[in-house]
């Protein structure tokens, strides 16, 4: 909880600088958020998961450049990346802090789990945010709803400055294939904990190497979409590769 509340706290900074376009409210949005991405390391480390471990060291390296490259250079790029990266925020932070929209996502994709799961043809039942199957309980919490990719593809497809037709078109292409995909996901890692599908380490072995190669994957492939409708958000992306590592012209 501690990165969450060092993330939204980096908000107020993100929205000062869109408005303002001054290089060290930008500075200090990102440092914040680099921040954050590090607080969150030991709990990804105590939990073994390498993956996560891996994601937000690079993202902590990544973040800490782009608040050091905006203190250096201050462009309109940065400006573009912060504005949808604060609605990608803006998104979140609700779920994450209001305990009623909390409680309210995590029961819905409990709920929708179980009738997926049942309608493929496992007897499924769950109470409130836990799934049963086979005498085993699977847990969902905030990180099972996808929330976290559902608050960035909203941010970046409905953010970047592009026709709306397109920018719907993306967000429709990406945000529901998203939560359905979870679905899934939750439905296999719940099936194959209940029946021992890789033996005694069945539940880590689904959560945290199958569901997560085949998680990225499944958002690379989303992502590729989103490029192909809205260029703009390709050429973005580019153009802050080359403000903050140089490119060719």
């Amino acid at each position: 909880m501690l990165s969450e509340v060092i993330a939204a706290i980096s908000l107020l900074p993100m929205i000062a600088y869109v408005r303002m376009r001054k290089r060290l409210l930008g500075f200090t949005a990102w440092f914040i958020f680099a921040i954050a991405c590090l607080t969150k390391i030991p709990d990804y480390i105590k939990a073994v998961d390498y993956y996560n471990t891996a994601v937000f060291l690079l993202a902590f390296i990544f973040f800490l450049l782009l608040s050091v490259s905006i203190l250096k250079k201050n462009s309109e790029v940065f400006v573009e990346v912060t504005a949808f990266s604060a609605l990608a925020c803006a998104v979140y932070f609700p779920f994450a802090f209001v305990s009623s929209l909390n409680t309210w996502i995590i029961n819905t994709t409990a709920t929708l789990t179980v009738t997926l799961g049942n309608f493929i043809g496992f007897s499924m039942e769950n109470y409130g945010d836990e799934i049963v199957l086979n005498g085993k309980k699977v847990q969902i919490i905030l990180a099972c709803t996808a929330i976290e990719s559902i608050a960035l593809f909203t941010g970046a497809t409905l953010g970047i400055k592009a026709d709306r037709e397109r920018k719907v078109k993306a967000f429709l292409i990406s945000v529901p294939v998203i939560y359905i995909l979870n679905l899934f996901r939750n439905v296999f890692v719940s099936v194959a904990f209940a029946y021992s599908w890789f033996g005694e380490n069945s539940f880590y072995i689904a959560h945290h190497v199958v569901a997560k190669v085949l998680s990225t994957i499944a958002l690379i492939l989303i992502a590729y979409t989103v490029f192909r409708i809205l260029p703009e958000l390709a050429e973005l992306i580019y153009s802050l590769k080359d403000e903050m590592f140089g490119g060719a012209g």
